[in-house]
């Protein structure tokens, strides 16, 4: 499963700028637009070129901030507040002049001023918030008075102090709802980081019951894995005695077969570390039958199945699924143990084990001819610490885990009664990972 980074602070800054850098482009080239629309048609300014070349000014410093925040391979320095002003300043100096040249404190553009203090308490902290405030503020002062359109009467002054009274007030807002949202954001990002915390110890634990299931199963293998090594250990002291009796037995047929024994011991000991040894799952590209296979090649080492009949059904075509092999060979020993429980002091205990296709899915099915499962218990078996068995002889996690290793690739478990007896256990799976898979 797949974990969610959190948003890290400086990389939600940069997306701001980058946000504000976009909107800049659309004001820039609305002032370019509007003013040469004036110019050639509408005629109701006459400094129409010279608001253009505000215009271009404010693309040309865009496309510099642009640059600096535009998406990298490389990580960014987290950004400075002297690098968030680069951003802020500049736009209050073009806004002020535009103000001051269509109708100064008349100016239909005062309104903009608004949402600047928006950006503003966005990006910046709170009482560097109001600093930017005080800086429109000033700006727009000093336009007025530079370009003759400072207010006369006190009407107009006072209208003058009312604005700067409402940039304030939006400032004092935007901060009390962006701090709520920050606050808001910083719980949230807690409880993320207790949740992965929460999934790793979660994950942790399901290797931990994973690999115990795994032992249960070596210690239900234990007598028939020393029979399985006993006889080639036989094999090799008997060949043994025999050379040591008369040296004239020292013959490389004899040598061929103390090698063999050897070698099948090695196989023995390498098939139990592999089914043993804690396993990160890797999605493989394998025949069916051949995890079935090993599967049966498992199960062979207890000592329940020398008394069982098992059927193979397997597909003639032996169909290639794309399958995490080892997660899938556990659960197919899982059910096959099941299936073994089941048949203890059946007459004719009968194990069948098959496989099929239809070309999207493949299905591998083990029934054996035991008692079934009570048709009350057929909804629960799945559920952890469930179990019909004595106390003592299962933990009740052999088939929830089971039941999660296939669902991790993408697939499902069915348990039904047979038509006459005994119980069957359907296992499907995708021939291959879907692409988000």
């Amino acid at each position: 499963m797949a974990e969610t980074n959190p948003i890290h602070p400086n990389r939600l800054l940069i997306n701001q700028l980058r946000w504000m850098v976009g909107l800049r482009w659309v004001a820039g080239a609305a002032v370019v637009g509007g003013s040469l629309l004036d110019a050639g048609w509408l005629h109701w300014h006459g400094m129409a070129y010279t608001i253009t070349g505000i215009g271009f000014v404010i693309l040309l410093y865009n496309l510099a901030l642009w640059l600096s925040v535009r998406p990298t391979m490389r990580p960014r320095p987290e950004p400075s507040s002297m690098f968030v002003w680069l951003h802020i300043l500049p736009d209050l100096a073009c806004l002020a002049v535009l103000c001051a040249w269509t109708g100064g404190g008349h100016s239909p553009l005062l309104g903009f001023f608004v949402f600047h203090m928006v950006f503003t308490s966005m990006l910046l902290k709170p009482v560097q918030a109001y600093g930017g405030a005080a800086a429109a503020a000033l700006m727009l002062a000093l336009s007025l008075e530079l370009t003759g359109h400072w207010p006369q009467s006190s009407e107009h002054r006072l209208a003058l102090i009312g604005w700067i009274v409402t940039l304030a007030v939006t400032v004092y807002l935007t901060n009390h709802i962006t701090s709520a949202l920050r606050r808001h954001r910083s719980r949230l990002m807690a409880q993320n980081r207790r949740n992965r915390e929460l999934l790793r110890t979660l994950r942790h634990q399901q290797q931990a019951m994973v690999q115990q299931e795994k032992m249960v199963g070596l210690g239900q293998m234990a007598a028939g894995v020393a029979h399985e090594v006993s006889n080639p250990l036989a094999s090799m002291d008997g060949v043994l005695q025999l050379m040591q009796r008369n040296e004239r037995h020292i013959k490389p047929e004899n040598l061929d077969a103390l090698r063999q024994q050897v070698q099948r011991i090695k196989q023995i000991v390498r098939q139990l570390t592999d089914f043993a040894h804690p396993t990160e799952y890797h999605w493989d590209h394998m025949p069916i039958n051949s995890v079935v296979e090993s599967a049966l090649q498992m199960v062979r080492f207890d000592h329940r199945q020398r008394a069982v009949t098992i059927h193979k059904e397997l597909a003639a075509e032996d169909p290639v699924i794309e399958v995490q092999s080892h997660a899938l060979q556990q659960v197919l020993t899982n059910l096959l143990f099941n299936a073994l429980d089941a048949l203890d002091n059946v007459p004719d205990p009968q194990l069948t084990i098959g496989t099929a296709s239809d070309g999207r899915e493949c299905q591998i099915w083990i029934g054996d001819n035991g008692p079934g499962v009570d048709p009350k218990h057929l909804g629960r078996v799945f559920e952890p610490f469930f179990t019909t068995k004595p106390v003592g002889k299962g933990t009740g996690l052999g088939l929830a885990i089971c039941y999660n290793l296939i669902r991790n690739q993408g697939g499902r478990i069915e348990f039904t009664n047979q038509p006459r007896q005994g119980a069957i256990a359907t296992v499907f799976l995708p021939r291959s990972r879907s692409p988000q898979g």
